[in-house]
């Protein structure tokens, strides 16, 4: 079946012939010409975020990172600087690798959209175009072809996320941070960073609290020991009594009512303690937005998900100055992570002096999700808001209980399991979409029509994903359990029937599909009637999986049938009728039919722009695939 591309699902849309296109379920993407060529990286490609303003020390390490020609990894303490050692050198080989790439890696799901970023910004024309997956495939062959590159692969938890791309890293330079320090054996050299020198980390500390003019810094030894001279801890001391006027003495102080000594961890979170006290009685949402922010992931909060309160932009801007979040040109927001994790517990004294203070931030992050996310993700203007917000929704998920999820929030994540699904981010969909499952099953019971819904995604999914026993498994329970509650002859349980043979096309049992499809289209026409729109939505599916198994015959024939009769019930510019004409033509170009196939594409470019525009997904493949065809007379065995 070389050159023909099939598709299944309401409203998609089949194609034949090598026209240069993709298709994921209800999505048409059609592919600009240079996407069809390699990958180009123009000069001075660099992204690496803003780290570490005041640096100090580090010289020994830096000049290891030098002569290293092998991956280098770089492990160490939450809050010790590795990612501020990794980004002040990373920076400095600017000016002779290219790219310079920063890809937060904490999960195998961060490094793939880290790669697929990579490729987009090579190639801009492929932002919402191709899927994640191929975009992070075109990245590692160039990768693995070239030199003279550099890849920062910040904050790794498992090596296993990162063994295919060093696997395929070819000629370039890889530095890894990781706070693991063991399981890197054969894989790189270990580099292990300690807390600064007792002199460093009082010229860090009077660096930071001098910067905007003269402070007392008596006592900054005392104060610097105190906190482990852990590098974080020092700058957010350091940031207060500066921003403050506190001597380190005072603040020394105020530091040991907080809290005796304990581990790195203990020292920043007695640090934060300080701060966000002073700070509650003059910028009040100091503390709550900073808390907010713990649920989501570290680096580039959107300002979309940030309060819109009238305080807002004041206490965020408190909390830049106390070197407790990085603020961003764009009005985003990247915290420290281990800042982030102190936010999410409970403050001392727990519910007895702060009363459900942790579980508000959760809640108002919730909220900050179902103000930002469109719920219509499969719609190409939202493409790019949800590229954004799709880490951070990953990120609550991982930091959150299931049993905690409420109304509100499952529409985000069914519609952030769409937009996964949609970018051929299989795995990472299936698990969106088990979760809000479980949030459905347990608010509205198992038998709603949401949780169903649901339920028939998650298949589809499963079968995408290459799972084929759990996706036909998943439909066949979502057929019996339809069939029980509905019964037997209701259009969704007919529809989840529908569903059944998809997850079994998908899974590659294309002779059992053909067979579900075709009972399943008897049982429409016998209960619908042969002219209802979901009997001929079925007939053209049954079309697209008669050409997957090689029935061109009976597919031309099926799709023509449904075709017309839609064009006479429905008329000619409904949007179904469209679709299964688009669908029926490319099954002429598929089997050759070349005349035929260009002249159906011309009279439907027409219909496309007049009821759709120039720019629609559906007109720009309409008149890809014309272009395809050739110029008239130019192809051979047309009919």
């Amino acid at each position: 079946m070389s050159g023909d591309v099939s598709a299944s699902g309401d409203r998609s849309v089949a194609a034949g012939g090598d026209i240069g296109w993709v298709h994921t379920g209800d999505r048409v993407t059609v592919l600009p010409a240079e996407a069809l060529g390699p990958l180009v990286c123009p000069p001075g490609l660099v992204s690496v975020p803003r780290k570490a303003a005041h640096f100090v020390g580090r010289g020994e390490e830096g000049d290891l990172l030098d002569r290293e020609a092998e991956t280098v990894v770089i492990c160490g303490l939450g809050g010790v600087g590795k990612s501020s050692l990794a980004a002040r050198w990373a920076l400095r080989q600017a000016a002779h690798r290219n790219p310079v790439w920063w890809i937060t890696a904490e999960s195998r799901a961060d490094v793939d959209a880290g790669l697929a970023a990579l490729a987009v910004a090579m190639q801009p024309a492929l932002i919402d175009v191709l899927p994640q997956e191929a975009l992070r495939e075109r990245a590692l062959q160039w990768l693995s072809a070239h030199d003279g590159w550099l890849l920062v692969l910040d904050n790794v938890t498992d090596p296993g996320d990162v063994a295919d791309l060093l696997a395929r890293a070819g000629r370039g330079r890889v530095v890894v941070t990781s706070r693991t320090t063991d399981a890197w054996y054969g894989i790189g050299r270990v580099l292990t960073l300690p807390v600064l020198p007792a002199a460093e980390a009082v010229e860090l500390f009077t660096r930071v609290a001098t910067h905007t003019g003269p402070r007392d810094t008596t006592g900054a030894e005392r104060l610097c020991e105190t906190l482990g001279q852990l590098p974080l801890a020092v700058e957010i001391a350091a940031a207060y009594c500066g921003r403050t006027a506190t001597p380190p003495l005072a603040y020394l102080a105020e530091l040991g009512r907080s809290g005796g000594p304990g581990d790195a961890e203990e020292a920043v979170a007695r640090t934060l303690r300080v701060t966000l006290n002073r700070l509650s009685a003059t910028v009040p949402y100091a503390s709550g937005i900073l808390r907010m922010v713990g649920w989501f992931a570290p680096d580039r909060i959107p300002a979309m998900l940030l309060p819109p309160f009238p305080g807002t932009r004041e206490a965020l801007g408190e909390l830049a100055a106390h070197s407790m979040i990085t603020l961003h040109e764009d009005g985003s927001v990247s915290v420290h992570r281990l800042v982030q994790a102190i936010a999410r517990r409970p403050p001392p004294g727990g519910e007895r002096e702060w009363p459900g203070v942790t579980e508000r931030a959760r809640r108002l992050a919730q909220t900050a999700f179902g103000h930002a996310a469109p719920l219509d993700s499969v719609e190409p203007a939202h493409w790019e808001t949800w590229r954004v917000l799709v880490p951070h929704v990953e990120a609550y998920l991982r930091h959150t209980d299931p049993a905690e999820d409420n109304d509100a929030l499952l529409p985000v994540l069914g519609a952030a399991g769409a937009y996964l699904s949609l970018n051929m981010r299989y795995e990472e969909a299936a698990d969106v979409y088990e979760r809000t499952l479980a949030g459905c099953e347990r608010l509205f019971g198992a038998d709603d029509p949401a949780t169903l819904g649901l339920r028939g995604a998650l298949a589809e999914t499963l079968a995408s994903a290459g799972r084929a026993d759990e996706a036909i498994e998943a439909a066949a329970e979502l057929v019996r359990s339809m069939t029980d509650v509905l019964g037997p002859d209701d259009t969704n349980t007919l529809k989840a029937r529908c569903c059944l043979a998809t997850a079994h096309v998908k899974a590659g049992l294309i002779h059992r599909a053909v067979s579900l499809q075709e009972s399943v289209l008897v049982d429409m026409a016998r209960v619908l009637g042969a002219k209802d729109r979901e009997t001929l939505l079925a007939c053209s599916e049954l079309a697209g999986i008669y050409r997957a198994a090689d029935r061109i015959h009976d597919a031309l024939a099926l799709g023509a049938h449904a075709a017309a009769v839609m064009s006479v019930v429905f008329g000619e510019e409904d949007l179904d009728t469209l679709i299964t004409r688009i669908n029926l033509t490319g099954l002429y170009a598929g089997a050759g039919a070349t005349d035929r196939a260009r002249a159906d594409y011309a009279e439907l470019l027409a219909v496309c722009v007049r009821l759709l525009g120039d720019d629609h997904p559906y007109t720009v493949h309409v008149r890809d695939a014309l272009d395809a065809q050739g110029p008239d007379g130019a192809a051979q065995g047309s009919q």
